[in-house]
Parts: structure tokens; sequence; C-alpha cells
């Protein structure tokens, strides 16, 4: 299947700039993030990485997930039988990077995105592909219908929330609180000033087009206030720990750079 086969919608596509980072990545003589099979699906889908790996690009995509493996480790280690769910998940493969044999997974996104991933991935026993909008609640039964309530809740949400408007995020935040009487959310965060598509250099080959952005996320917990924000750091912050350039770019965007954030409800 080559990418110019890949049935994808313009938010949907956005999955191709991650995977191409992580996959060229995971090439270098030594990555910092280990993605062998955003490799194996670059090259066999034929993608070409150019228009989607650029520098700057390329070390905020590594940061993040770093970032966002490091956070959902972290909720694991104190939850080993945790139930997470990776919305709007694309093309990731973040469950084999933090798996500890225990957790219950579920990739959730659009039909379109969800047909490439099954050409990709298989459904396990504790790892599942599920056809959802973050804005309905329908599919939510399929999960929760079926596990173990006592389950601590894990929702991960990278690359998503700013391609929708606030009106949307609350409806989108409203469901994540209604999935169980407590959870724990783990999020990317754009600032207003970002968001305009051209600032972006990989964004901008595509045609999505961002949302709502926020300057803190304490705005989430003004539009859903059963979230409460235990975090928030600038990708910047993992940056000026790595190479050079990674540390010359997270200092220069230190004041523009994306967030991630983890709210508890």
């Amino acid at each position: 299947m080559e990418e110019k086969t890949l049935q994808l919608g313009d938010v949907q596509g956005t999955a191709l700039i991650p995977l191409s980072n992580r996959a060229t990545e995971t090439l270098r003589k030594n990555p910092r993030v280990r993605d062998p099979k955003a490799a194996q699906v670059i090259s066999e889908l034929g993608i070409a990485t150019k228009k989607y790996d650029k520098t700057i690009t390329h070390e905020c995509v590594i940061a993040r997930t770093i970032m966002f493996d490091n956070g959902v480790k972290s909720f694991i280690k104190r939850y080993p039988n945790a139930l997470c769910l990776n919305i709007g998940c694309g093309l990731d493969d973040r469950f084999n990077r933090v798996d500890n044999g225990h957790i219950l997974w579920y990739d959730i996104d659009l039909e379109d995105s969800i047909a490439v991933r099954s050409k990709i991935f298989e459904n396990t026993d504790r790892r599942k592909m599920i056809v959802g909008s973050v804005l309905e609640t329908e599919w939510y039964k399929h999960i929760f219908d079926s596990e173990d309530e006592t389950r601590k809740v894990l929702v991960i949400a990278e690359g998503l929330l700013m391609y929708f408007s606030k009106e949307d995020n609350q409806k989108i935040l409203k469901n994540i609180v209604s999935l169980s009487p407590h959870g724990t959310f783990i999020v990317e965060m754009m600032l207003p000033s970002m968001m305009d598509e051209k600032k972006h250099d990989t964004v901008k080959e595509t045609n999505a087009k961002f949302g709502w952005g926020t300057t803190s996320g304490h705005e989430f917990e003004q539009i859903e206030p059963r979230m409460k924000l235990i975090s928030e750091h600038s990708f910047s912050e993992q940056m000026m720990k790595s190479t050079l350039i990674s540390r010359i770019i997270g200092l220069v965007s230190m004041k523009i750079n994306n967030r991630i954030a983890v709210f508890e409800w």
C-alpha cells in the first residue's frame, strides 16, 4: 500500500508526521526513541519522509514522544493493571514502548485511521483497535461494559485536541470524565499564538486546520471543572536535556513550544 493510496482525512493525515520522525530517529546510530514498527511502516507504505521530517519538527516530536512515554510509564508503574485509552491514536505504537505485560490498551480513532492501522497492527487480548470519534460516546460501551471497573483509567491525547474548537474541546473533556468516576488524562496543548498552520514546518504541508489553543492547562479546568490540573511542562524542558541542536531549538522555542499536561478527575 503506497502513500498515495492512503485514504486519510486532513487531521488524520497528520499522523504521518510523528510516524516519519520516529522512523528516521530509529534508524540513527544512537536513537533517542526506538520505534522499529514506524521504520517498517514507512518502508512498506512507501512514505516519503522528507516533507514530514524537518529539523524543528523532528526535535519537537522526539521530545514529545519521550515525555508522553515517560508519563505513561510512570502511571503504569503506579497502576500495573491500568486501562489505557489512546484517543486519536493515528499510527502510534506506544503500547509496545510502554507495555508491562499486564495493562489493557485501546487504540481509538476514526474509521479511515483504523482501516490503515489494521493493515499494520493486529488486535490481541490486551491491545485492541476501536473505531470511534472523541466527540461521541457510543464506543465507550465496547470497553467499559466488558472491563473490570476497578482498573485505573488513563486517557492519552497526543497531537489531537488543538485541531478542535473550544466548544468541541469542552464536549471531549465532558466525554472523558464520563468514562469512569476517577481517571488521569495526559494531553498535548498548544498556545493560541501558534494556531497558524504556516508557523509549523510540517503541518503546513498538510490540509489540517488548527482549532483552539490555550495559554495554560487551567483553561481546561474552566470548561470542565471536574478536571484538575496536576502538572504542565514545555517540550523545551526535554529538549534541553538532549543534543546540541535540540537544546538550541528548545531554548529558542521555550516561550512558544507545545506542552504536555496531566489532569485528574
